[in-house]
C-alpha cells in the first residue's frame, strides 16, 4: 500500500511511520517547506509541504499519488494557540480543507483531531462518546473541530480520530509531562537546583502511550466506518498530580513542586475522560503501561541531555 503521512517528523507521526514500514507499506512522509529530512528518516521517501499554500498541498498529493493517507500536520500546541490563534486556524482548519480538496477519490483519509473538541464536560457526562456536541473552548480546540468539517469536503472515504492525551520517548518539552521528565532529567544529571517547576496539576487526562496511538491509527485506517469519528483513549483519566508523582519517583530525585505562572493556562479543562468503545469494538485496545511509558519518557530525555540533543 502506498502511504501519505503528513506531519510525519512529529511526535506521533514519528511512531505511526515506525509502524507503517512494519507493516511492509511503502511510505511518503512530508516535512515543513525549508526543513530537511530527518537523519534516521529510514525507508521513507521525504518531501516537502506547507499546509498553508495550496500549490505545496497539491504537488505533495501528485508526488506522492497515495491510496492512504494519514493527516497528522498541524500545530498541536494548545498554549501556542492562545498568542496565535489564526495561525492556528491556517494550519489545522484551512490546511485540512486544501489538503481534502487536493486528494483523488480513491485515497482513504485519516484525519486526527483532538479530545479538546469536546470542551468543558461535567463529570457526570464522562467518559465521553463521540456523539456528543463538540464545544471548543480554546482556539486550538476551535480549530481542530473545523478541521474534522473541512475534512468532509475530501472525494474519498474520510475518518476521524479524536485523540485524546498521549505521551511517550521523543515527545518535546511543549507539552507538560515531556516538559516535567526533561527538568527531573536535568536535575538527575546535577544540571538543575531539585525543583520542578509545574502548572495546574489538578486536571485529569485520560493518557495513552503513543504506540498504542500509533496502532490505533492504523487500525481506524483499515477498519474504520466512513463518515465516522473514533475516540483514541484509554477509557479512564489520570490525575496530573499523579503522574507527576510518578516521574519524580522514577527520577530518584525527590525534587520538590513550585507552580510557574507561565505554565497555567488561560483557559484549563478540569476532566477529559473518553469512551473507547467505538474504537474497542474494531479490535484495537492499549498494550503499554503507564508507568512504563513515564520510565521511557525520562530516559528518553536523559539520553538526550547526554548526547546534546533535545528529545
Amino acid at each position: 500500500m502506498r502511504v501519505l503521512v503528513t506531519g510525519a517528523a512529529g511526535f506521533a507521526g514519528t511512531w505511526l511511520v515506525r509502524a507503517l514500514l512494519a507493516d511492509g507499506h511503502t511510505v511518503v512522509a512530508t516535512r515543513q517547506e525549508g526543513h530537511p529530512s530527518p537523519a534516521d528518516g529510514g525507508d521513507v521517501e521525504w518531501i516537502p509541504l506547507d499546509v498553508t499554500s495550496a500549490e505545496s498541498v497539491e504537488a505533495a498529493v501528485a508526488r506522492a499519488a497515495p491510496e492512504q493517507v494519514y493527516h497528522l500536520a498541524g500545530q498541536a500546541s494548545v498554549a501556542g494557540s492562545f498568542s496565535d490563534p489564526l495561525g492556528t486556524w491556517d494550519v489545522n482548519a484551512t490546511g485540512t480543507l486544501r489538503l481534502a480538496r487536493a486528494l483523488p477519490a480513491e485515497a482513504r483519509l485519516l484525519v486526527v483531531s483532538s479530545a479538546e473538541v469536546y470542551g468543558v464536560v461535567p463529570e457526570d457526562e464522562q467518559p465521553i462518546r463521540e456523539d456528543r456536541p463538540l464545544q471548543p473552548c480554546n482556539p486550538y480546540a476551535a480549530s481542530k473541530a473545523a478541521a474534522e468539517m473541512a475534512a468532509l469536503q475530501a472525494p474519498g472515504p474520510v475518518v476521524v480520530a479524536r485523540s485524546f492525551n498521549h505521551t511517550g520517548p521523543g515527545q518535546d518539552e511543549r507539552f507538560a509531562l515531556a516538559s516535567f521528565a526533561r527538568q527531573l532529567a536535568q536535575i538527575r544529571e546535577g544540571r538543575g537546583e531539585p525543583v520542578l517547576r509545574v502548572g495546574n496539576l489538578s486536571a485529569r487526562r485520560d493518557l495513552l502511550d503513543v504506540r498504542d496511538v500509533a496502532r490505533a491509527y492504523v487500525r481506524l485506517m483499515n477498519e474504520g466506518e466512513a463518515g465516522q469519528a473514533y475516540n483514541v483513549c484509554s477509557g479512564h483519566a489520570v490525575a496530573m498530580s499523579d503522574a507527576v508523582e510518578q516521574l519524580i519517583a522514577l527520577s530518584g530525585t525527590g525534587a520538590r513542586l513550585e507552580v510557574d505562572p507561565e505554565r497555567v493556562r488561560p483557559v484549563d479543562v478540569p476532566l477529559l475522560c473518553g469512551s473507547g468503545a467505538r474504537l474497542r469494538a474494531l479490535g484495537w485496545a492499549p498494550e503499554i503501561a503507564f508507568r512504563d511509558t513515564l520510565a521511557e519518557l525520562l530516559e528518553s530525555h536523559a539520553q538526550a541531555l547526554r548526547a546534546g540533543t533535545a528529545a
